[in-house]
């Protein structure tokens, strides 16, 4: 994953539906009962929310997430952190990059026609 390596990136990334994952987890959910204010609070902040995202996910970001790298540590590779990988389903396949005993990234990948692209990451 080096860093002028976008368009192959692309290739292998959905990045409207790691948007919308990214999305989804960052959800304001409604709890309970709640006045007009709430309902206005919960809504504004999920909009502002979902425009953070559209703004920060891109395939910089994501190529970041997948190494780990800064600034300094650019051209690590993923694989060094590869902790778990196995199948969900036969169109679904999780990664874990790093310990669970620290703070690893989870990668969703779901297959789609031939190829399979990342679809969601979490830490």
């Amino acid at each position: 994953l080096v860093v002028n390596d976008t368009a192959q990136l692309n290739r292998y990334i959905d990045l409207n539906q790691v948007r919308v994952a990214y999305k989804q987890s960052l959800q304001i959910d409604q709890q309970g009962q709640e006045g007009a204010f709430s309902k206005m609070f919960r809504g504004t902040a999920n909009t502002m929310s979902a425009l953070t995202v559209d703004q920060m996910v891109s395939i910089e970001w994501i190529r970041q997430k997948l190494t780990g790298a800064s600034q300094e540590q650019i051209g690590s590779s993923m694989f060094d952190q590869l902790d778990h990988a196995f199948f969900e389903g036969p169109n679904t396949f999780l990664v874990r990059l790093g310990a669970l005993s620290g703070d690893p990234l989870h990668l969703i990948l779901e297959r789609q026609g031939l190829v399979w692209r990342l679809s969601a990451l979490h830490s």
